[in-house]
């Protein structure tokens, strides 16, 4: 019995288990939810469908949606075709939400839903995304009936109502035959003036926008982006950059002014070609040249990474700044400096280095002559911080004797302190002179000396009287100025023997 009850509880707890593991499923990448609004029979109500991604970035959109064409009639919306009772909508997101927006007039009192037909949905990498389906609710209270119109059938146009026209090489027939399903969302319809007729166009609500109907030869219809100024048609694509503003890519590149680095390329939307262009210094960006909501042209940049769109200001002046500053004196300097701006820096290193070893160079050899003099001045003992004598002054008008001993004059401050020596020796002279003065006055010549007598016979007694001093003859001057100091002149100490030197006044 007991082991009956361990093989049932066994059991009992595996069944339990199994319902556990189904529950265990793979989370979606996303969820494509609506809007549930409130209406009335005969009011236009407008449905709002999100597409959120968990996983990255959205990319290309395809969603097919289904409604009850008995309470509902699609009127228009943007990027979508009506066809049987469903709604395609295309489109590229730019960020991890897309959401689109489609109108419906109410026609039978009730509760109807709008439903996820078919999606397919990628993501900015390229890969495949698995959106959880939603779907909305439509509540139609009571209404006005009378509001309710039948839907406006296309009308047959006659060849001569048509106009022809040609957008990028290819013909198309310009044509009012346009449902107002076919009407973008934001649009309605209105009047042009074109070669004299009256022409079916809708604008947006700025009037800033226009669109004609155009066909090809195939019949297939689709708006095209009309120019009033010159009364032309360009491909006309609509991107939703957020929730509230969109931009419309243009192929008129005649306003396009960007600076030399940008390359044009190619941006294809829809089985349509626009021309975008590349900086080559930026890699995965590109820019757009379109229009806003109000009609105002700009430049968006394009971030092929994360699918976004960006308005940038770039500047039409910069290029020609730069090429006007290229062909003055002072940009073609700049531009060739740019060029060779390696090779300068090159040379100004190598110029820089052998200033250096140059100054190092004469460093040292002014060093060593330093050293040689320093040896000079102690080898003869000659004392750096002494000051050196003076120049002595030239007279050029008149020259000077040389003295007895060949020496010119010191200065008179430089013999003051010897003066009483030099008194001293002059008295001596003087009474030497004195005392030959007196011999001569006591001679007296008799008559017949003075007669017979010559100058001759008295040349011995008239010099007897001097002393050696003035019969001093001096042989050899270089001997006599050999026997003094050797030192300099500039050098001489205070116990050297001092020189004079004397002027001959006569």
């Amino acid at each position: 019995m007991k082991i009956i009850k361990k093989i049932s509880a066994v059991l009992l707890s595996i069944c339990l288990c199994v319902p556990c593991f189904s529950l265990v499923v793979h989370a979606a990448d996303g969820r494509i939810s609506f809007t549930d609004p409130e209406t009335a029979v005969g009011d236009m109500v407008e449905i709002k469908c999100a597409l959120r991604s968990k996983k990255g970035n959205i990319g290309d959109v395809e969603v097919q949606l289904r409604y009850d064409s008995e309470y509902l009639r699609f009127q228009s919306g943007a990027n979508v075709q009506e066809a049987d009772g469903t709604i395609t909508y295309t489109g590229t997101g730019s960020s991890t939400e897309l959401s689109f927006t489609v109108e419906f007039q109410a026609l039978k009192e009730g509760e109807t839903k709008i439903s996820v037909e078919n999606a397919t949905v990628s993501s900015g990498s390229g890969g495949t995304m698995n959106l959880e389906h939603g779907n909305s609710t439509v509540k139609i209270a009571e209404g006005d009936p009378s509001k309710i119109t039948e839907a406006p059938e296309t009308p047959e146009t006659s060849g001569a109502n048509d106009i022809q026209v040609e957008v990028n090489g290819v013909a198309y027939t310009l044509t009012d035959g346009f449902a107002d399903g076919d009407i973008p969302v934001g649009y309605s319809r209105t009047t042009i003036s074109l070669d004299g007729q009256e022409r079916q166009m809708v604008g947006n609500e700025a009037g800033s926008i226009t669109l004609g109907y155009l066909k090809n030869a195939e019949g297939t219809g689709d708006f095209f982006l009309y120019n009033g100024e010159d009364a032309t048609f360009v491909p006309y694509e609509e991107i939703a950059i957020s929730d509230t503003a969109s931009i419309i890519v243009l192929s008129d590149t005649s306003k396009v002014k960007l600076p030399d680095t940008y390359q044009e390329a190619k941006l294809t939307l829809n089985e349509k070609d626009f021309p975008v262009w590349q900086d080559s210094t930026k890699e995965g960006y590109y820019v757009l040249y379109a229009m806003n909501n109000n009609g105002e042209t700009g430049y968006y940049q394009y971030d092929t990474a994360e699918n976004t769109y960006q308005r940038v200001d770039i500047s039409a002046d910069q290029d020609g700044k730069e090429g006007k500053d290229s062909k003055s004196l002072l940009g073609k300097f700049q531009k060739s400096l740019e060029k060779h701006l390696s090779m300068i820096v090159l040379v100004g290193g190598l110029g820089g280095l052998l200033l250096l070893i140059l100054l190092i160079v004469l460093g040292v050899k002014l060093h060593n002559r330093n050293a040689e003099l320093d040896e000079l001045y102690d080898e003869y003992g000659i004392d750096e911080d002494d000051d050196e004598e003076p120049a002595p002054v030239k007279i050029k008008d008149k020259p000077k004797k040389q003295g007895v001993f060949g020496r010119r004059e010191k200065a008179d401050d430089d013999f003051e302190a010897y003066d009483d020596d030099f008194d001293e020796y002059d008295d001596d002279d003087d009474y030497e002179e004195n005392d030959a003065e007196a011999k001569y006055d006591t001679v007296k010549f008799s008559g017949s000396e003075f007669e017979t007598g010559s100058i001759g016979d008295l040349d011995d007694d008239v010099f007897s009287g001097f002393g050696q001093r003035g019969e001093l003859t001096i042989d050899d001057l270089d001997d006599l100025m050999g026997n003094t100091s050797g030192k300099k002149r500039g050098h001489a100490e205070a116990d050297d023997t001092f020189q004079v030197d004397f002027i001959d006044l006569d």
